[in-house]
């Protein structure tokens, strides 16, 4: 199958891949296929189409050749055969496959600009338990300008066949857009919100009574109002929400990572920051992509 060919019945041989749309990242591994499948269930979701990419990493110094024929050959099989898996999830999914040459996170970041969503497996390869992020994936949620969903093999608790909740992490900074999403998704999975305000308290070697002082300033009242502030504009808009309203005094990555045993997905504003070597990304979210034991959902805030 040719770059941009469609699968699935849409558009002419050569028309290219549609814009605001759901994209996945597919490389033949099972945690990929779970990417699949979160991908397919999104786009049926939004009413969208589905774009299946497969990038073989490629110099754009290098001439293709008869072996990246051969490549190509291996890549439309692998998104045809992705395509397939999620066309029997859901049948009437309309479904483009792209196969592309070229530098693997340059390729996906681009592929971010036409996507409403792009969707990667995490695979993390190191030999360190709890480190569950692949060096692609981290790097493609750095850059990348389009909410990006990261999907990982199961690890919570929650039963298979119940799903579990949605959970967003609330900060004192800008939330608002990872907010909405995160009610926007429990309102088309028809699942609970959980809303997390993580404040840690004050604490130093000469302030052993930390903690009670906290309680005594009325930080734990002052982080209620925070958060029920940051939640008001969108409860008329999603009424149908269940939604829990949570403020636990830890730090945010240690709550969040703590709260995605039941969680079906995890949301979060990911804040970046620009250095002279691109964009890096906050403290808690890095520490949420690497140990987090749900799919992370990240909105870009820059």
């Amino acid at each position: 199958m040719n770059d941009n060919t469609p699968a699935g019945g849409i558009g002419e041989a050569g028309d290219g891949p549609e814009r605001g749309h759901v994209i996945v990242g597919v490389d033949g591994s099972p945690v990929s296929d779970l990417a699949t499948d979160r991908a397919a269930d999104a786009a049926a979701r939004r009413h969208v189409p589905l774009e299946v990419l497969h990038v073989v990493e490629w110099s754009p110094t290098r001439e293709e050749d008869h072996q990246a024929a051969q490549l190509r050959e291996v890549a439309a099989a692998l998104v045809d055969r992705a395509a397939e898996r999620a066309r029997l999830r859901h049948p009437d999914l309309r479904i483009v496959t792209t196969v592309v040459l070229a530098h693997t996170v340059a390729a996906l970041e681009e592929a971010g600009d036409r996507a409403a969503l792009l969707v990667l497996g995490s695979r993390g390869l190191g030999g360190f338990a709890g480190l569950l992020m692949g060096s692609v994936s981290l790097s493609v949620a750095a850059g990348v300008r389009c909410p990006i969903l990261i999907v990982r093999a199961r690890q919570t608790s929650a039963p298979e066949d119940e799903p579990g909740s949605v959970v967003v992490g609330v900060s004192q900074f800008d939330c608002s857009l990872a907010i909405e999403a995160a009610f926007a998704e429990a309102q088309a999975r028809g699942v609970p919100l959980r809303a997390v305000y993580a404040r840690s308290h004050p604490s130093s070697p000469a302030a052993p009574y930390a903690a009670p002082l906290w309680a005594a300033d009325n930080g734990y009242k002052a982080a209620e109002a925070d958060l029920a502030a940051a939640l008001a504009p969108f409860l008329d808009r999603y009424p149908h929400v269940s939604l829990t309203e949570q403020v636990v005094r830890d730090t945010p990555a240690h709550a969040l990572v703590g709260t995605s045993d039941e969680a079906d997905l995890v949301v979060l504003a990911a804040h970046r920051r620009h250095a002279r070597f691109g964009a890096n990304l906050g403290h808690v979210t890095h520490t949420l992509l690497h140990h987090c034991k749900a799919p992370v959902l990240l909105i870009p805030v820059d």
